[in-house]
């Protein structure tokens, strides 16, 4: 059975409405930029078109995980939605790389004195010169939408767009160099030259997005000096606790899990076992701010109590 949807507050809002509103500027403009781009016989352009298409399709995904995520439809995940939230992120990171080595190959295998078309480059460059002005747009937005409450989805989509901007500015200044430089030879030097520098941005970007990544997609256990806060905790309030059964501590990205199992009597009531836990759950909450608890008592039979 599907969980029941959760009303969104106002920043969750705020994160989607940024994101859609970057698909369909994104969007529009990739319909324009690939029509004139291909026309003009650019490589910085067509390095362009490949890096925007891939990364556009993540943000389709990204969007998609972000949604569900808000609507709490990852409830069959033990830990919480981290991993989901990182392989999003890894995703962005393998877009880059695919569209580098594609470039990449493109840039070994053109000819130098392959012309370019000067009237299609121009259009091409007031399409730049928007896209700049939407990547910078949408990046103040991301990262206006997840100060409140940051969501590792629009970090990693604050990222791209950043990388996105900085491309931007590089991509919209090798097509000024190229339309100014009067010999055909030099301007395909220039244009390669500028898909390199492209090439080596979304490698760095992608290495760094992995580098944060990847650690974190498998469940791992806590450190040991959380293992002992929480024993130390456990400690301190026996009294609060008939019986202990164990308890599991895991870490899902950077939030922490905690499940407790913990016994009572027979004769203690449910108000009574709440009334206990709660100074419990509030030294947990205090010592271990950010961890998610869960308690799970039982009563414990005759043959427990002897």
């Amino acid at each position: 059975m599907s969980a029941p949807r959760c009303e969104l507050t106002s920043e969750q809002r705020e994160k989607e409405r940024a994101i859609l509103l970057a698909i369909v500027l994104d969007t529009t403009l990739l319909v324009f930029l690939t029509t004139s781009g291909l026309l003009s016989g650019s490589m910085t352009i067509l390095s362009e078109i490949v890096r925007y298409f891939l990364l556009l399709t993540i943000e389709y995904v990204s969007y998609a995980v972000l949604r569900r995520a808000h609507q709490n439809r990852f409830n069959e995940f033990e830990y919480g939605t981290g991993k989901i939230e990182r392989i999003t992120n890894l995703l962005v990171a393998f877009g880059l790389l695919l569209s580098s080595l594609y470039i990449f190959s493109k840039v070994i295998t053109m000819d130098e004195s392959a012309p370019i078309s000067t009237t299609s480059l121009m259009i091409t460059m007031i399409l730049a010169t928007i896209n700049l002005m939407i990547n910078y747009y949408c990046s103040v937005s991301f990262i206006r939408s997840n100060q409140t409450e940051s969501s590792v989805i629009m970090s990693s989509q604050i990222a791209a767009r950043v990388a996105k901007t900085v491309a931007s500015v590089v991509v919209l200044g090798i097509l000024m160099l190229t339309l100014w430089l009067p010999d055909p030879k030099s301007a395909r030097m220039v244009d390669l030259a500028g898909s390199i520098i492209l090439i080596c941005y979304m490698v760095y970007i992608a290495y760094g997005l992995i580098k944060e990544s990847l650690p974190e997609i498998l469940d791992r256990t806590i450190p040991e000096p959380e293992h002992f806060q929480l024993l130390r905790i456990l400690t301190a309030h026996f009294d609060h606790y008939d019986g202990f059964k164990g308890y599991k501590a895991r870490r899902s990205g950077k939030d922490l899990f905690i499940l407790l199992h913990l016994c009572f009597f027979p004769n203690t009531t449910l108000e009574q076992i709440e009334d206990r836990l709660h100074p419990l759950r509030q030294a947990i909450e205090t010592e271990l701010p950010g961890a998610s608890l869960t308690i799970e008592p039982e009563i414990m039979d005759e043959f427990q109590q002897s």
